[in-house]
């Protein structure tokens, strides 16, 4: 499990901000006001895309304001108690790959033998994640990348470690994701993610790494044969999406239990915890409601921390998450939640060792096993949740709700329960 420095077990509920943080300017989160209703929705941790391109247009030039405006929504995060972390982003290599749909390194880190395409992003791009598979040049681009033939993984190497020394000065920052959705071959990977690793290790020894499988992987077919990084310290962050319920908008009904299943034993085979870095669905999915509850469900029952794609403020109806026409943000141009997201109630700190977990809009209950060496237990409730309901313990547990803070406290060790029915 993820522990805080007192050593209670801590849930990430969080969101990945924000979909449109992958094209120019790269600065989509300009007032601290549009970071206002996460907390108010449950959310405690931003899953923030950082986009190298942005960084580093031109090789070995960094680009401060960019640098800048970054540690500023940190900034804004930690006054909001969220954590932060830092996803190094990328889909598909590159805006100047496969037909202009990809997004994430710059220009210059695409192998000089491989021809740049023009940058679109636009609707014309839906089909980007089938065009990545299939794409030869997208493959070879990454052939170049992991062998360093014109040293683009050394300087990628070089700014994560740079990304680190600024980030370490920000109590929040808890971690780095080492990239997203990559490819390579398992060995490939494993020397890539001990690169990235140790360079961010250097900068910011206390961090939290986050490793992600091969980027098949969030289909939930393939598995994971990644051996165990070198490191420690470190929380297996795979992502999830039922390609029929993307590529259709419509659930069928399918659990995703036997996909997420198998990545939860990649984590237990590592003894590491796991956080689910991406899940969702189109908001006009049929049925959105149930799929995106089976998501949550599958969460709950394994105390597995997640972090939703998408919360785009910017969202527009034209161009929706402003990226190859996605549409999974959790709200619309007026910032209303959509129906793909609805505030759920969860553990936020844990004092001892969780035992069970259920939430639904009309009840919830919390099982743990206390340590009150720990202090308190603390959960999160939506606003107006508990208004019609009753607030119920056992095992003397002494509890108080402020706002949408309930926190709960027992002198004694053993089974305690907090029930909200």
């Amino acid at each position: 499990q993820i522990k805080d420095a007192d050593g209670r077990v801590v849930l990430l509920r969080g969101m990945n901000v924000s979909g449109d943080s992958k094209v120019p300017p790269f600065m989509p989160i300009t007032d601290e006001q549009m970071l206002d209703p996460l907390p108010e929705w449950g959310v405690n941790t931003l899953r923030l895309l950082f986009t190298w391109e942005a960084l580093e247009p031109n090789r070995c030039h960094y680009d401060e304001a960019y640098m800048q405006y970054y540690e500023q929504v940190v900034e804004w995060a930690a006054e909001r108690d969220m954590y932060v972390i830092v996803d190094f982003h990328q889909d598909a290599y590159s805006r100047y790959s496969i037909n202009g749909c990809g997004e994430g390194f710059p220009e210059w880190a695409i192998h000089s033998s491989i021809e740049r395409a023009t940058p679109d992003n636009s609707e014309a791009c839906e089909g980007w994640g089938t065009e990545m598979i299939f794409n030869t040049s997208h493959h070879k681009t990454w052939e170049h990348f992991h062998k360093d033939s014109e040293g683009a993984k050394s300087r990628y190497v070089d700014m994560a470690t740079f990304v680190a020394d600024r980030m370490a000065k920000h109590p929040n920052v808890i971690g780095y994701e080492l990239i997203n959705e990559p490819w390579g071959t398992d060995k490939e990977l494993e020397q890539f993610y001990n690169a990235v690793g140790n360079g961010i290790r250097s900068r910011h020894p206390d961090s939290i790494l986050f490793v992600p499988p091969h980027a098949l992987v969030s289909s939930g077919m393939p598995p994971n044969n990644i051996p165990k990084p070198a490191f420690d310290n470190f929380v297996y962050s795979p992502h999830y999406y039922d390609a029929f319920v993307i590529l259709s908008s419509n659930w069928l009904g399918t659990s995703p239990d036997g996909a997420l299943d198998g990545m939860a034993q990649k984590a237990a085979e590592w003894g590491v915890p796991m956080l689910l870095g991406e899940y969702g669905a189109p908001a006009e999915t049929s049925n959105v409601e149930g799929y995106i509850d089976a998501l949550y469900n599958w969460l709950n029952d394994g105390f597995h921390s997640g972090t939703q794609w998408n919360y785009t403020p910017t969202w527009r109806a034209d161009i929706k998450d402003g990226w190859n026409g996605e549409d999974l943000s959790i709200v619309d141009d007026t910032g209303q939640l959509r129906a793909n997201f609805r505030p759920r109630a969860h553990p936020v700190a844990i004092a001892g060792t969780p035992l069970s977990f259920n939430e639904s809009e009309t009840v919830m209950e919390l099982k743990w096993q206390h340590n009150a060496a720990l202090g308190a237990t603390e959960l999160y409730v939506p606003a107006g949740f508990a208004a019609d309901k009753q607030l119920q313990t056992e095992g003397g547990v002494n509890c108080s709700l402020s706002g949408t803070a309930l926190t709960c406290t027992a002198a004694s060790a053993g089974e305690k329960t907090v029930r909200i029915q």
